[in-house]
């Protein structure tokens, strides 16, 4: 569900940093709408314009009223049009820098209508999670702006992020005439927020709910799903929650030839890493998705502009002024954007693919040799294998600090380890490994976690990625064999070290299924471990 994970930043760099997006301070409902400032240029930006800015209100499909806020170029149009529907809670130093960046967009010649979703802040009505109100409501502010702004009716795209980001997709899904989307951390598909591997994730999704209320509002509908999401009775099978998947409407993509940049993190919480990389293989228009260090938003928020944050809001326009301002424009000689752009967790230059598939062409076996102690796990007993401290996971990874723990401490019957042998020269591990192999369960149902280490000489492991397993129904004693494909991750693996997997019971992030104290083998002999693994130099 939609996104928080931006309140770390908070701990974790000490200063105020923004979730999903920026929200414009929106005019109370029903205010007039007039002039609130002006004169914003974009440093070196051709032609750059005055703006002025001034508040609105738009009404929604059933009548609602949309606080927005409007950035238009001073003098006669037509100008290209961008809608951006705000975020799921805004933070006030986000709120700043996002500003800058709906002016800079302005002063280079569009016209910007930032509103806040329904439900939130100064809108009325009640949240719909991108759902059928939300994707009406971003079509009535395109059509609001194309009667009250000099806004092009050919020239129209759609920004947002996190929560703002799918009302962007699934709204440009069922309007033809939005021309390219910019989706910053937005989710393929919702349930993922709630759900892995057919384990809740409880605490994450609790910690979401919270946060939404800060500026938001709930009705049933919403409040129902979210009490369904934390016992675990709703999945991407219903319907009420593909609706509000961006990866139920790609074929809507397709047939309306929608451009779309997306851009996600290596460790965030509510999108595993991977998930938009499948959603933008099944895309035909012009695509292109761009991972980079952190966790939810980490980006391209406030928080990371003073330790070298990635230049995603110039990538971003980037895009908008390839398919929305000159759509179909490209100077003689500039190359086709790629596909795929990945900043490595280890830092080190981008990288370009042709897609996300291609990442897996260097998939391999990586032989591992059972660690001491066996296999045998009692459920409940944490051991120090660990995701890494939720909220401020993904802040401390957009700087390099990933989690990390001592290899000799992982040992049953907390934990079962396996390790791959040193590897003979620098490897780049890019995409999804894998895991193979066989547990004997004490109970019917159970929940063992996953881990995948980057060991050093001394006994020092990083965490690559890790995902969660859960059985159901599965009779005591008996054995059964199970495949856990991880996350996706960008890690260069230097020479000497060796990969691990580590599996036990216990992660705060998961809400597992397995009862204290009950046993469970994982057989290390039968561990296999694939990983897309290729020689550091060819990158």
């Amino acid at each position: 569900m939609p996104g928080a994970g931006r309140l770390g930043a908070v701990v974790a760099a000490a200063v105020l940093a923004g979730l999903p997006g920026a929200a414009p301070v929106a005019a109370a409902p029903g205010s007039p709408a007039g002039p609130v400032a002006g004169g914003a240029t974009q440093s070196g930006a051709p032609h750059a314009r005055d703006v002025v800015v001034r508040k609105a209100t738009v009404r929604g499909a059933d009548g609602t009223r949309l606080a927005a806020r409007v950035y238009e170029p001073a003098g006669p149009g037509p100008y290209p049009l961008v809608v951006v529907p705000g975020p799921w809670i805004s933070l006030p130093l986000d709120h700043v820098t996002r500003t800058g960046h709906y002016r800079a967009l302005a002063a280079a010649g569009y016209v910007v209508v930032a509103y806040d979703p329904r439900g939130f802040r100064g809108s009325g009505g009640s949240a719909d999670l991108g759902g059928p109100a939300d994707t009406a409501d971003l079509s009535r502010a395109v059509g609001w702006a194309l009667e009250h702004t000099a806004a092009d009716a050919r020239r129209i795209g759609a920004l947002g992020a996190s929560y703002g980001a799918v009302i962007a997709l699934n709204g440009a899904a069922r309007d033809e005439r939005i021309r390219a989307v910019v989706s910053l951390s937005g989710w393929a598909r919702l349930s993922d927020g709630f759900r892995v591997n057919e384990t809740r994730v409880a605490g994450v999704l609790r910690f979401q709910e919270l946060l939404g209320r800060v500026d938001g509002r709930y009705g049933p509908d919403v409040e129902r799903a979210f009490d369904r999401a934390a016992s675990g009775e709703l999945d991407e099978s219903t319907p009420w929650v593909r609706e509000r998947s961006p990866l139920t409407h790609v074929e809507r993509l397709n047939r309306n030839g929608t451009a779309v940049l997306m851009v996600g993190e290596w460790d965030d919480p509510l999108v595993p890493a991977g998930r938009t990389g499948a959603f933008l293989d099944r895309l035909t228009g012009p695509r292109q998705l761009r991972m980079y260090r952190g966790g939810h938003t980490d980006s391209h928020t406030a928080a990371t502009g003073a330790v070298a944050r990635p230049p995603v809001w110039e990538r971003a326009a980037d895009w908008l002024d390839r398919h929305v301002r000159d759509p179909g424009g490209r100077a003689p000689g500039q190359r086709c954007a790629p596909t795929v752009v990945l900043q490595p967790r280890t830092g080190g230059p981008m990288e370009e693919y042709a897609g996300w598939s291609a990442l897996q062409e260097a998939a391999r076996p990586v032989p591992l040799e059972p660690g001491a102690g066996g296999g045998a796990l009692v459920g409940g007993l944490a051991s120090a294998a660990e995701s890494g401290p939720f909220p401020v996971a993904g802040p401390l990874d957009s700087v390099g600090v990933p989690a990390v723990t001592a290899w000799p401490l992982l040992a049953p019957p907390f934990a079962v380890a396996s390790l791959g042998a040193p590897l003979p020269r620098a490897a780049a591990l890019r995409g999804h490994a894998q895991v193979e192999g066989v547990l004997v369960p004490g109970s019917a149902d159970g929940t063992v976690v996953g881990h995948l280490y980057d060991v050093g000489p001394a006994g020092t492991a990083r965490l690559l990625a890790h995902a969660p397993y859960t059985f159901r129904g599965r009779t005591p004693g008996t054995a059964h064999r199970f495949t856990l494909l991880l996350p996706a991750t960008a890690w260069d693996v230097p020479a000497g070290h060796r990969l691990g997997v580590v599996f036990d019971t216990v992660d705060h992030r998961y809400a597992g299924e397995h009862p204290v104290g009950a046993p469970i083998e994982v057989v290390p002999s039968s561990l296999r471990l694939t990983a897309p693994l290729a020689d550091a130099g060819q990158r």
